[in-house]
C-alpha cells in the first residue's frame, strides 16, 4: 500500500473517531439524541472537519499531531481546547435538559450557517499556510517563511478570527445562551494566544514585521507594529 494510501486511511481513521466520540459525548450530556439543533451542528461539524483533514498537507498534519521543538509552552493549545470543548457540551446539556436561556430556531439556523463559514475559513487559511502549527514556533526544519497569499492578504491571523467565530456560533447554532460563558472565555484565551505569536513572529520571521504594518491582525487590541 502507498504511503498517500495510509495517509488517507489514518485521516479517515482519525475523523471518525473524533466525530464519534464528539457526537456520543454531546447526546450523552443533551441526555437525548432528537434534539435538531444538536444533530444539525454535529453533522456540520465532522463535515467541515473532514474537509479539512482531507486538505491540509501531510507534513502539517504532522507538525500538528506532533509538534517539533516549542518556542513557548503549550497551555495555550490544551486550555483553548477544553474551552471549546467545554462550550459545546455545556450547550448540549442546557438545550437537552432545560429551557433556561434556549436560543430561537431562527437564530439557531443562522449561527449553524456562520459556523460554517468560520469554519470554513479556517480550512482556507490552513490550506494557505504549511506552518500553521498548533504552538508558537519557528519552524526552520521546514523553511519556516512568510505567507501573505489566500486569507493572509487579508488579515495576518484568520485561523485565529475563525476559530474565536466557531466557538461563538457553536454555543448559538446548538441552542444555548448559557454556553456563550464559556464560548467567550475562549476568545479571550486566542486573543492571547494571537497576541504572543505575533510578538514573537515580528522578531524572528524574516518579513513578518513589514507585513503587520500593512495588514490587520483580523482581532482587536493587536497591534499593527
Amino acid at each position: 500500500m502507498t504511503r498517500r494510501c495510509l495517509h488517507l486511511l489514518r485521516t479517515l481513521g482519525r475523523w471518525a473517531v473524533i466525530s464519534s466520540m464528539l457526537s456520543a459525548l454531546l447526546f450523552l450530556a443533551a441526555g437525548s439524541t432528537r434534539i435538531y439543533s444538536l444533530r444539525a451542528y454535529l453533522l456540520a461539524f465532522s463535515i467541515m472537519l473532514l474537509i479539512t483533514m482531507l486538505s491540509v498537507d501531510p507534513q502539517l498534519a504532522r507538525e500538528r499531531s506532533d509538534p517539533g521543538e516549542e518556542a513557548t509552552t503549550n497551555h495555550f493549545r490544551f486550555l483553548a481546547g477544553l474551552l471549546f470543548l467545554l462550550t459545546l457540551t455545556t450547550a448540549a446539556f442546557f438545550v437537552g435538559r432545560t429551557e433556561l436561556l434556549a436560543v430561537a430556531a431562527r437564530f439557531r439556523w443562522a449561527a449553524l450557517a456562520i459556523f460554517v463559514l468560520g469554519s470554513s475559513l479556517q480550512a482556507w487559511a490552513m490550506i494557505a499556510n504549511p506552518f500553521f502549527s498548533p504552538v508558537v514556533r519557528l519552524q526552520t526544519e521546514r523553511g519556516h517563511r512568510l505567507i501573505a497569499c489566500g486569507p493572509y492578504k487579508f488579515v495576518r491571523h484568520p485561523g485565529y478570527l475563525a476559530m474565536c467565530v466557531s466557538a461563538i456560533s457553536s454555543a448559538i447554532a446548538i441552542g444555548s445562551c448559557i454556553a456563550l460563558l464559556s464560548a467567550l472565555v475562549f476568545v479571550f484565551v486566542i486573543h492571547r494566544r494571537a497576541r504572543l505569536e505575533d510578538a514573537f513572529l515580528k522578531v524572528n520571521l524574516a518579513g513578518f514585521a513589514l507585513y503587520a504594518e500593512r495588514v490587520s491582525a483580523g482581532l482587536p487590541f493587536i497591534r499593527s507594529s
